[in-house]
Parts: C-alpha cells; structure tokens; sequence
C-alpha cells in the first residue's frame, strides 16, 4: 500500500466560554473533498520537513505568511482510503488576524464537538477538532 505524507496547519483560538473556534476553508480542488470545509494543508515534498510544508501550503492555499515559532506539533494521524494510507502531520496555530475574510470559523461546543460539521468536513478531521477540544479543555485525549 503506498504512503502519503501531508502536513496541515490547524488555525484556532479559545473562547471565554469554553468554546473553540478552528479555521477552514472550502476545498477547490477536485477529488474526495472537494466543497468541503478543511484545514489548509498539501503533501510534505522530499526536500521539506513536515513543519516547512504546512508554512509552505498555508501561503500557497490561504495567501498569508505564517511563522514557525508560532507552530505546536499536535501529532500524527492516519486516513486510510483504498489505495493509500495517508499520514496526516498536524500543527497548531494561533489566529493570524490576516485570515480576516478568507475562510470561515467552525464553533466547537463541550457537549456536540465537531458533530454538527458531519458531512461538512473531511472525517479525518472530526478526531483532530475533537482531541484539539478535549487536549484543551478536560485536559486529555
């Protein structure tokens, strides 16, 4: 089975009321997801390590330059689809007021998680808000 390596960047911020927002976008391309709302991110290139791919493909998808520093390495998750196995590289980012107008902002609540997104983002991604919610708020995955 062939691998792929991707690297997303996972744009979020905290609100006041134990809520959590994260960033998306809709996917444009053709393919599997295409119209669904994702996080920016692209195949990690044999020359990269997997956080300059994710900086990379955020200024390449979203048109704003981000900074390493900013990034924590959330961990790697798996997609499996029938000719591949993908490995997904996730890092977290804070909000860059320049994605002001470019995508839109997911409200993550305790009690639903990522639920009232199904069918509106990529399956991989629900495990990823809901461990991001989790990691955040009950301290634990």
């Amino acid at each position: 089975m062939k691998i792929l390596l991707v690297s997303l960047a996972l744009f979020y911020r905290q609100l006041p009321d134990n809520n959590l927002e994260v960033w998306v976008q809709v996917r444009e391309d053709d393919g599997p997801y295409q119209g669904l709302l994702e996080f920016p991110g692209g195949h990690i290139e044999p020359d990269e390590i997997p956080l300059e791919a994710a900086i990379r493909e955020v200024a390449e998808e979203v048109g704003i330059m981000i900074n390493a520093s900013d990034a924590t390495f959330m961990g790697i998750y798996s997609n499996d689809v029938p000719d591949k196995s993908i490995l997904l590289y996730v890092f977290l980012f804070p909000d860059y007021p320049a994605l002001q107008g470019k995508g839109e902002w997911l409200k993550i609540n305790k009690a639903d998680l990522s639920l009232p997104y199904e069918g509106k983002i990529p399956k991989p991604n629900h495990q990823m808000i809901d461990d991001l919610y989790r990691t955040l708020y009950d301290g634990q995955i």
